[in-house]
């Protein structure tokens, strides 16, 4: 098993390797494959964040989280968390295999919340002298405000891995993430899967249309 340890904010410390170690032997029990295995960990103020992110050979990826005042019951609360979900799919984990066929690249970007407080309030202040500008512009006189856009702090490009609907709910899953943006391996189109507040799996696919995914999943 491949690992990679990382330490924020904090001394870097064999002890705290031996126990991570020791503890994803848990994890690795489940997987015949070599693993490769990134462990953050981060002292955040009085918070202690332990960050795990494992790779298999099929593709997929696992990933958890935990912060408590504690690193060593941050470790174990967060591979706690993540071999839950890998009892759960583990059959399916075993028998998975990426699809073939080409895959996308997606955008993602980070817009900060505070550019879009801004907008709103200049929107507001600008209908009382909507009509004017119209007016003006239809006569010749003026020129356009120009438009506001939001402010993108961040931008990553990702590719969006090629599975089936029932694969990316169970990569989602595994990443304990709220969305998961991927690449139809039916359609070949990129799409995206969601977990919805009454439980059950929103799919959002390119035609503009939303269904119901398999809650069961």
């Amino acid at each position: 098993m491949q690992t990679h340890f990382v330490f924020r904010q904090m001394e870097s410390s064999t002890a705290l390797r031996g126990y991570a170690e020791e503890r994803l032997e848990k994890i690795k029990r489940y997987f015949a494959e070599p693993l490769r295995v990134s462990c953050t960990f981060t002292v955040d103020k009085v918070m202690h964040i332990a960050a795990f992110d494992v790779t298999l050979r099929n593709g997929l990826q696992l990933h958890a989280q935990e912060s408590t005042e504690n690193m060593y019951s941050s470790v174990d609360m967060a591979l706690a968390k993540m071999e839950r979900q890998v009892r759960r799919y583990k059959a399916r984990i075993k028998h998975h295999k990426g699809s073939e066929g080409r895959s996308a690249k997606v955008r993602l970007g980070v817009i900060a919340a505070e550019s879009m407080v801004d907008q709103i309030v200049e929107e507001e202040d600008a209908a009382a002298e909507a009509a004017a500008t119209v007016a003006a512009l239809a006569n010749g006189n003026g020129h356009a405000k120009p438009e506001s856009r939001p402010v993108i702090i961040r931008q990553t490009e990702v590719t969006t891995e090629r599975m089936t609907v029932d694969g990316a709910i169970m990569q989602m899953n595994l990443l304990h993430k709220q969305f998961y943006v991927f690449t139809n391996a039916g359609s070949g189109e990129i799409n995206v899967v969601y977990v919805r507040e009454d439980g059950n799996y929103g799919l959002i696919e390119p035609n503009g249309t939303e269904a119901e995914a398999a809650a069961a999943t």
